[in-house]
């Protein structure tokens, strides 16, 4: 299957009072429903998508010429698992979820996942939203 993951950062600003009175219950330019929105295409065949939930995420990569690698716990963890049994790792932090959907059907699997608009967040690598207060100090400068 096809897999798409799309995430969605809310807006604080949106006015469900004025896009009713004024766009039929909709967004509009000056009253955006998100203040944006990451869509990621998986380019191999997918299996299934797990999630786990409290889990912790390895932050891993290279700094100064030498290699960290940083727990992250308290995440929401999406293990997108292909068809040859590879896994993906898609996450964010429990205080960042407002909500998030999987939606399967025959020829694709898509993960929609709905952030909260007031907590700050990081996002060091595609597909990896880390709130602020839970990402290693010792990665930031």
């Amino acid at each position: 299957m096809k897999c798409t993951a799309r995430f969605y950062k809310m807006n604080y600003d949106f006015s469900p009072e004025f896009a009713e009175a004024h766009h039929d219950g909709n967004e509009s330019e000056n009253n955006r429903f998100y203040d944006w929105e990451d869509e990621l295409s998986i380019t191999t065949d997918v299996k299934d998508i797990e999630v786990m939930d409290n889990a912790t995420y390895t932050i891993q990569g290279e700094r100064g010429g030498e290699t960290f690698a940083e727990e992250i716990k308290n995440v929401l963890l999406f293990n997108i698992v292909g068809a040859d049994g590879a896994i993906t790792q898609m996450a964010c932090s429990k205080s960042l979820v407002l909500k998030y959907e999987i939606n399967k059907e025959e020829e694709a699997i898509e993960l929609k996942v709905y952030l909260e608009e007031m907590e700050p967040l990081t996002n060091p690598i595609p597909g990896i939203y880390i709130a602020i207060q839970d990402f290693p100090k010792s990665l930031i400068d």
